[in-house]
């Protein structure tokens, strides 16, 4: 998967969320943890650059998968970054080859995010394994 193209460039920084983490303790991996998990926090230019007005479905496409997500605003968050919570929505954007520290680079993850009216991407199919050539 190709990053040129359409889209908006932005960089995804992963974080620890504790409402996510909450969920996923009290309700598994259902509705509610998709709930907290399934959001990209992006500043206002962003969203207003995809055409989106408060919120909205975006997919982030990386180099290793693609999501789709809410968007939605958050003042403190920087013009070209994303804040998505350490999930199964981040790990399948993350590029597992080695970074030259020698770790994955599970929480700095370069996309572009596209506006969309598909659902959001269901827990079903971030559970099924997926093969990197």
């Amino acid at each position: 998967m190709s990053l040129s193209g359409e889209g908006v460039p932005l960089v995804i920084v992963a974080y620890e969320d504790i409402y996510q983490w909450v969920a996923e303790q009290e309700d598994g991996l259902g509705d509610t943890y998709q709930k907290q998990a399934a959001v990209v926090r992006l500043c206002s230019s962003d969203i207003e650059d995809m055409g989106l007005r408060d919120s909205g479905r975006v997919e982030l496409r990386s180099e290793s998968g693609s999501i789709v997500v809410e968007a939605k605003p958050d003042a403190v968050c920087r013009e070209g970054t994303g804040f998505v919570p350490v999930s199964l929505y981040s790990n399948r954007l993350a590029d597992y080859h080695l970074s030259p520290s020698g770790l994955p680079r599970v929480k700095h993850i370069q996309v572009r995010a596209v506006p969309t009216d598909k659902e959001v991407t269901p827990l079903s199919d971030l559970l099924v394994r997926k093969t990197v050539a």
